[in-house]
């Protein structure tokens, strides 16, 4: 019959084989605030000279008083429980359990309430006093058992009421409390102002005890009962920056191999990468954005900023308000930063100029910005009109620039100034292609897939949704000069025995652009934060320091992003709302919103921190190219300075990217009644042969006073003819010419006169650009951007 019960029993070394569940601890950078714990049980395991020695005495008194001397059970008791099973009575069925016994119930055999297993745990309990020391099954004991309150060991109960982590430092009365409650947590819980009654007297029971085992004396016994008892409010789970906290929770459980049970029950000690000053910071400055911005209808916003060369995510914000599950506007526990998909607008055009780049394109690369249908079914002179369904019938593919300005031939670098969007259409087409624009953005980081045939030309403007997450590592990419570094949202994890089972250290850095090419499209995105060089954004994205930034707007105004960096950190902003509300289509945009948080968290996170510029590489040269100076500038034909060329500036190149051709486009006009000739430019842009009918209106209608706005004075030669008489100078303002040193005038020319004079024969490189025209008054510039 006895074979019965011990063939399929357990081993006794089972006991301690099977790791008790213990919490994962997430600690900001410097390991010492925590964030949160994953648990399942409470619990902080303790060793045996950890425990004090009233805690001992108390729980032999109370559960065990023969536990020294017993062979792990209690013939009595056990004796007790056999009739009453036998005699189906209701009392005295659970006998008396030792702590032994009760130690094996919880570990092994389980809570059935049969004979067949109190006959079961009896015969595992000897086995395990044989197999164990005396202390060592206390220590088993005191990690192991219930005290409520989510409460598993000793220890965990002593935090939980007493708000104590040193055992030490309990009182009697303390001790004796917390040695009762595990006999009937839930009853016994002293937190509860209806269970405190109970509570004393279960502690007056086991003073009693310990009293009678003379450990105590009668006067230790009256003090401790006379001791009120004072827990801590009940613990109200926190959390600290709850969608990084669930983004450490996803690392970790690759790193354990993709066993979620071990995060929750392995109590490790995990150090993240969070910065609480700058999480601080981020979270404050998304709030208040977001609440000053209610009145243009945005209600949410995500913010992601991290380390380029390490790729230590530093501050991370999911939404503008966790704990707000209510406002469809917000829906604050879903994480827009790392799982949200939305569309980043032209922030997504850095992927197409990089790639450019990449393929033989520089920053005096020219295009066209002229209304143009990629489609080539709209006739250049009209262009139709939106249906009520929104659909433009008479246009294959016709994006139009934000502003509903065309600017003519402008340089890379001044189309990605005030990002237009047909010269990023064209430079997608022409330079870059679609499935290498696409390849370039994974190897930066975006993970979405993005299918080259859905997608289509309108790739570059940001159709496909992306990650905030991927994006921001992306603009890592180019801050860290080409090398890609994996984000991470951890740094070290321990076990439960302190030994480090993960680092991040030597981690991949992968080169996946060169560093020349990274730097010079670096130094175009600075332009966007400086004022002076950007007559759009820089007035509402400056920092006071070398910085470059990227926004982006969709059509619909359902996304606006703002990405940017400098040397030591990279952050990226989304606005929105989490329902696909539109936010206002008449006074807000990507430089008004996104912009000035991304501008006030950089500000306050770079306290302290010396500005830095890109050290420029080696390979990267400055050569004079034929292009309008200042931030109203950029255009011309990019090439190098001829003796008619009206003015030039200093251009970055990767060295043997140069051009290497004259400037052509600058020729002799017709002869004037008084026998001199103006200079005029005549496009020549090497663009694709649908797209010449679209350039020739644009050129017509400059002809005929047309896209001036307010800052050019256009002197153009038709494709077949003369040049057009030269509009008439404004007042105050003179003919000019900067020349490039060593070059002179040919006698009878004159140039019409383009903007505000330059010095002549001056050269100025990108990052000291010559003063730019002021706009009219009447015009006042908007930092539209789409």
């Amino acid at each position: 019959m006895l074979a019965g019960f011990v063939g399929d029993l357990p081993a006794p070394q089972d006991l301690a084989r099977d790791p008790l569940a213990q919490s994962t601890k997430v600690y900001d950078r410097t390991g010492t605030e925590i964030l949160y714990q994953f648990e399942v049980e409470r619990r902080d395991i303790v060793k045996y000279d950890q425990v004090p020695k009233l805690l001992v005495d108390a729980a032999i008194a109370a559960e065990d008083k023969s536990f020294w001397t017993n062979p792990g059970i209690d013939i009595r008791g056990l004796g007790r429980a056999v009739i009453a099973d036998l005699t189906n009575a209701e009392t005295g069925q659970g006998g008396a359990s030792t702590i032994t016994q009760q130690l094996v119930k919880q570990r092994i055999v389980g809570g059935e309430v049969s004979l067949a297993r109190k006959i079961r745990e009896a015969i595992l309990a000897i086995e395990v006093t044989r197999t164990y020391s005396k202390q060592e099954i206390l220590e088993l004991y005191f990690n192991q058992i219930f005290y409520g309150n989510q409460a598993y060991g000793i220890k965990a109960a002593a935090q939980t009421y007493f708000g104590k982590d040193d055992l030490g430092t309990l009182t009697l009365a303390e001790a004796a409390l917390l040695t009762g409650l595990p006999q009937s947590p839930s009853i016994l819980d002293p937190t509860k102002e209806e269970n405190v009654q109970r509570a004393k007297v279960r502690r007056a029971y086991v003073l009693g005890e310990m009293e009678a085992i003379g450990v105590i004396t009668p006067a230790q016994v009256a003090a401790a009962e006379a001791e009120p008892i004072k827990t801590i409010p009940p613990r109200i789970t926190k959390i600290t920056a709850p969608h990084f906290v669930f983004q450490v929770r996803n690392q970790l459980t690759t790193i354990l191999g993709g066993d979620e049970s071990a995060v929750t029950r392995g109590g490790f000690k995990v150090t993240t990468t969070l910065d609480l000053p700058k999480q601080e910071i981020a979270e404050g400055q998304v709030r208040t954005w977001v609440e000053n911005l209610h009145d243009r209808n945005v209600w949410n916003a995500a913010l992601v900023s991290l380390d380029p060369k390490s790729g230590e995510v530093l501050a991370y914000v999911g939404s503008v308000d966790y704990q707000n599950r209510d406002d469809p506007r917000v829906q604050g526990q879903f994480d827009v930063a790392g799982i949200g998909l939305r569309q980043p607008g032209s922030s997504f055009k850095m992927f197409t100029y990089l790639t450019a780049l990449k393929k033989g394109a520089t920053a005096a690369t020219v295009v066209v910005d002229a209304r143009t249908d990629f489609g080539g079914k709209a006739d250049p002179k009209d262009f139709g009109r939106a249906g009520p369904d929104g659909k433009n019938r008479n246009c294959g593919y016709c994006p139009e620039n934000a502003d509903l300005q065309y600017h003519g031939p402008v340089t890379m670098r001044q189309a990605i100034r005030e990002s237009r969007n047909v010269p990023a259409v064209r430079f997608l087409a022409q330079y870059s292609g679609i499935e290498d624009t696409i390849q370039t953005a994974h190897d930066l980081g975006i993970t979405t897939p993005i299918d080259p045939s859905e997608v289509g030309l309108s790739l570059t403007l940001g159709a496909r949704e992306v990650k905030l997450l991927d994006m921001t590592s992306a603009y890592g990419v180019l801050d860290n000069l080409g090398v890609r570094v994996q984000p991470t949202f951890i740094l070290k994890v321990e076990d439960a025995r302190g030994r480090v089972v993960w680092e991040h250290k030597d981690y991949e850095q992968r080169r996946v652009i060169e560093a020349g090419t990274a730097w010079i499209l670096t130094d175009i995105l600075k332009d966007t934060t400086q004022p002076s060089r950007n007559l759009i954004f820089g007035q509402w994205t400056s920092i006071g320091r070398p910085a470059a930034l990227k926004t982006g707007t969709t059509d619909n105004l359902k996304d606006v992003y703002a990405i940017g960096f400098v040397p030591q950190l990279v952050t990226g902003v989304w606005m929105g709302n989490s329902n696909g509300d539109p936010m206002s289509s008449r006074d807000f945009s990507s430089a008004m919103g996104p912009g000035q948080l991304w501008r006030d968290y950089m500000r306050d996170a770079l306290q302290g921190v010396p500005p830095k510029d890109w050290d420029r590489p080696a390979n990267v040269v400055g050569v004079g190219i034929v292009a309008a100076p200042g931030a109203a500038g950029g255009y011309g034909s990019g090439l190098l300075p001829s003796p008619l060329s009206p003015f030039s500036v200093n251009e970055w190149f990767v060295r043997g990217t140069e051009p290497r051709r004259t400037d052509d486009w600058y020729t002799q006009g017709c002869p004037l009644p008084d026998g001199t000739r103006n200079v005029g430019m005549r496009i020549r842009e090497g663009g694709q042969p649908a797209w010449q009918r679209y350039t020739d209106e644009w050129v017509t209608q400059a002809i005929a006073g047309k896209h001036t706005y307010g800052r050019y004075t256009w002197n153009l030669v038709p494709a077949a003819g003369c040049p057009s008489p030269s509009p008439s100078l404004r007042p105050g303002q003179t003919p000019f010419v900067t020349l490039p040193p060593g070059l002179t005038l040919p006698p009878g020319l004159i140039f019409p006169g383009v903007g505000t004079p330059a010095p002549s024969g001056s050269l100025r490189p990108p990052s000291s650009p010559a003063p730019s025209p002021s706009p009219p008054a009447s015009r006042t510039p908007t930092p539209f951007d789409r």
